[in-house]
């Protein structure tokens, strides 16, 4: 049996776990969704969801996982023998496999757009020839399986260097960064005319424009940006030992990701409100707004370049957690070595994503729309939507009530310090957070109207 690799550090499993939250959910898909779903209203509920279910959640994954010191699928076979809980393993690794498809296509466009940037192709655009960029490069089936594959290769390299070699030390460097570099481009966003504006839309709550798929949106985000729902808390609480205070570690890194939520939006809605846009732009805020701003402010290059590289740190810090839950599951189920669980991961991963990287070039899929009312990207989002809160369900089930109480308590409370609040978790684990992740569920499927 290969042994089984530990943080070498609080502060790089720290880093780790906050730049695996501090992805492409936050830096790009909040912010359209925002804009989708109401603003503050939107950014409330996602914040309410992220304590309320989030927190509990995130220390019973990562309990769950330093007891069974093992991954995804190997732990419930653990506490739960000749049972189909693995099902709900399977689940998450499946969920894992699903989202890197379109993540590593969506993360891959970093790469083209700083490429754009370079070598000037915005100089002098209208917004109107910024935002045909964008669509003809969707339209772009090779140059969208080009950047994914190179991405990919990104998430190759820094995994086959194991645990404290390749993700502790990539996460220190890149989460770092990606502070900075966030804090630096928001500063900037305070000088500009739009910040009030953008403050105002951010921080007050509207919640007329919240509708039922608003709720589902807001918790599957949460959940999304927290890396729960998936098995990446749970594989990475396997390489913790007793030492680590768990608990305390948690709510660090609820804070960091609280922090991020409200900053990204307070970086972005200002630059586009400064130029008269809307907030409501969709999924192309970031890929056709974006480019043109930063082309009307000084320093536009290196903005650019900065903000993009911004957006490729956070989708690496997230895509080689996710990766290592699949490649911890090769490894516990398969006895495979770390070199071969990373080159099956990738290559699995690599075909789907083609669906997604081809998906506009009508290459494949030309009446996906007609048939299912909507793109298959947001086909493939809506089905992780609805995994992500089932695993999230099934998971808080399992620690509640399947996990041995012993087991469960001394997750909590070895090496912590704040053991006085496990019945307060335990509680919350059991009853709160199964409860209100029906109620969403049930809103959504139209069995509740409660919006």
């Amino acid at each position: 049996m290969i042994e089984r690799e530990h943080w070498g550090s609080r502060l790089g499993f720290i880093m780790a776990a906050a730049g695996s939250a501090i992805g492409l959910g936050t830096l790009w898909k909040l912010p359209y969704m925002m804009g989708q779903n109401g603003g503050g209203a939107f950014i409330l509920l996602f914040l309410f969801f992220s304590v309320l279910i989030g927190l509990p959640l995130f220390i019973g994954e990562l309990l769950l996982g330093r007891e069974g010191q093992r991954g995804t699928v190997a732990v419930f076979d653990k506490f739960a023998p000749n049972s189909s809980w693995n099902i709900i393993g399977w689940t998450a690794v499946f969920s894992s496999f699903l989202i890197l498809g379109w993540y590593c296509v969506i993360a891959g466009w970093g790469f083209n757009y700083i490429l754009l940037a370079l070598v000037g192709t915005f100089q002098g655009m209208t917004s109107e020839q910024v935002g045909s960029v964008f669509d003809i490069f969707r339209e772009s089936g090779d140059l969208n399986v080009l950047w994914q594959t190179i991405f990919l290769a990104a998430n190759a390299a820094i995994l086959i260097k194991g645990l404290s070699k390749g993700i502790e030390k990539f996460s220190k460097i890149m989460t770092s960064g990606l502070f900075i570099a966030l804090i630096v481009l928001v500063a900037y966003a305070t000088t500009l005319d739009g910040f009030s504006s953008a403050a105002k839309y951010v921080l007050y709550p509207n919640f007329s424009l919240l509708t039922s798929n608003s709720v589902l949106s807001a918790l599957s985000m949460a959940l999304f940006t927290l890396s729960l729902g998936y098995g990446i808390m749970i594989t990475y609480g396997s390489y913790m030992t007793d030492k680590d205070d768990i608990p305390k570690t948690s709510f660090i890194v609820i804070m960091a990701n609280f922090i991020i939520s409200v900053l990204i939006p307070l970086m972005i809605f200002p630059l586009a409100f400064t130029f008269g846009f809307g907030p409501g732009e969709g999924e192309g805020l970031i890929f056709k707004i974006m480019p043109y701003v930063f082309e009307q402010l000084p320093g536009s290059l290196i903005l650019t370049v900065l903000f993009f590289a911004l957006l490729l740190c956070a989708a690496l810090t997230s895509s080689v957690s996710m990766f290592e839950v699949t490649v911890a599951n090769f490894i516990d189920l398969k006895g495979w070595s770390r070199k071969k669980a990373v080159l099956v991961s990738i290559v699995i991963c690599f075909f789907l994503g083609l669906p997604i990287a081809l998906s506009n070039s009508n290459i494949i899929f030309n009446n996906w729309e007609k048939i299912f009312g909507s793109n298959f990207f947001n086909t493939i989002n809506t089905l992780t939507d609805w995994t992500l809160s089932l695993v999230a369900l099934f998971v808080s089930l399992f620690v509640g009530f399947r996990l041995p109480k012993k087991n469960s308590q001394k997750g909590f409370c070895n090496g912590s310090t704040m053991s006085k609040y496990y019945n307060l978790w335990r509680f919350s684990i059991c009853f709160l957070v199964p409860s209100a992740i029906i109620l969403v569920i049930f809103n959504r499927a139209g069995l509740l109207n409660f919006l």
